[in-house]
């Protein structure tokens, strides 16, 4: 299993515009965060711990959907526009010349998908293909028949579950790659090559998000030390404002993996993919297999389908 995290980070560094960019957006997103961990700060010193845990809870309902929201839509040109470009550097070994980054980027991904909402729908149906798939024909579950291990069994599916992300984005990539017009139908040749190249993929998909989690614990630390030290001089009183503290300091770790670390072990599995892609010609057999137990892929097929015969591609 090559993870090629030297090669992908070198590759990352060359993006240094959208590493920018990246580190603006989540920056804001921090900020805020910030400033909301401080009001509930006040409100526990003032109210009681109390009053700002049910202020704390409430937000946490609302407030993950709006963040979902954010990273799922605002965010989709940004991430494609990235993916777009690593896609570039991987194929032909350089970038456009002349042509800024970001405009380059946003060019080609409006050329390929036309509009955003292309792109989000082509994105949440692979997705939902994946997700499928890691539940019937790769399920952990069925591999561990042994009940005492059925536990870890579990745990392990949900690795593989947020692992998919890295080949969700491989399959984008994929579609960067083809070039091809019909963008349904690239995203379904791509689900097909990631079928019959899964258990390599799905190693090195799983072997990164395990190493996310690391650099989330280690990166959450680094931020431990300085405001560990300042809760340190807080008085009891302040008992939220230490907990806040702490909040504050683990999503910095988990903003730091959103910035560093998930672009390089996206470009590691596109590498992978690309790799796996070029040895692979898609077997049309696998296609009736996922279909029996993905809808979503079947919505893919009738979406290439229409725009192979002139529907709209937003049509439905």
């Amino acid at each position: 299993m090559a993870l090629q995290l030297g090669k992908a980070a070198g590759i990352v560094m060359r993006t240094s515009a959208y590493l920018f960019y990246r580190a603006m957006v989540y920056g804001v997103i921090v900020a805020v965060v910030a400033v909301f961990l401080g009001f509930l700060a006040l409100i526990g010193s003032v109210f009681g711990g109390g009053a700002a845990a049910v202020l704390f809870f409430l937000s946490l309902l609302g407030g993950g959907f709006g963040f979902r929201f954010i990273r799922e839509y605002v965010l989709y040109l940004l991430q494609a526009g990235h993916i777009a470009l690593i896609t570039e550097i991987v194929q032909n070994g350089a970038l456009p010349q002349g042509i800024a980054q970001t405009v380059w980027a946003k060019e080609r991904v409006m050329s390929c998908f036309r509009e955003v909402s292309v792109l989000a729908l082509v994105d949440q149906l692979v997705k939902g293909v994946l997700v499928s798939l890691s539940r019937t024909l790769f399920n952990i579950m069925q591999a561990v028949p042994v009940p005492a291990l059925e536990g870890l069994a579990s745990v392990l599916q949900r690795i593989v579950t947020f692992s998919l992300t890295y080949i969700d984005e491989s399959v984008i990539a994929w579609t960067f790659r083809t070039k091809n017009p019909n963008v349904f139908d690239a995203a379904k040749s791509g689900i097909l090559i990631y079928c019959q190249s899964w258990k390599p993929l799905l190693k090195n998909a799983v072997a990164l998000t395990l190493l996310s989690y690391l650099f989330v614990i280690l990166t959450t630390i680094v931020f431990m030390v300085p405001f560990g030290a300042i809760a340190l001089l807080l008085s009891q009183s302040w008992a939220f404002g230490k907990f806040a503290l702490f909040m504050l300091a683990l999503f910095l770790g988990i903003s730091a993996k959103w910035i560093l670390f998930d672009p390089i072990a996206c470009t590691s599995t596109m590498l992978t993919f690309l790799d796996e892609a070029g040895r692979t010609v898609p077997d049309p057999v696998w296609e009736s297999r996922i279909e029996a137990v993905s809808a979503e892929f079947r919505t893919l097929k009738e979406k290439a389908a229409g725009v192979a015969t002139g529907t709209a591609l937003n049509n439905g």
